[in-house]
């Protein structure tokens, strides 16, 4: 299981998910594509220019690698107040 943390405007859709991710989410992208297609209202949030992902509490500009087991954070860049 990957553990799926939402935070800044992805916490209006929850806070945390487990999801037992399917052999062909590999990496960022597509990972936000399964969770655009999987959680309602993820896709709008996600095509934000200011959205940042992190794997295992490292964000990550590129195209990390994500799987089962890892704990995989979804924010705004600017998150807070």
């Amino acid at each position: 299981m990957a553990v799926i943390l939402f935070f800044g405007r992805f916490s209006d859709l929850a806070e945390r998910i487990e999801v037992e991710l399917p052999p062909s989410v590999t990496d960022k992208a597509t990972l936000t594509a399964y969770l655009s297609e999987t959680v309602e209202g993820f896709a709008a949030i996600a095509a934000l220019p200011d959205t940042r992902i992190s794997v295992n509490m490292m964000v990550s500009m590129n195209e990390a690698a994500v799987g089962n087991g890892d704990e995989i954070a979804y924010m705004s860049a600017l998150s807070g107040g």
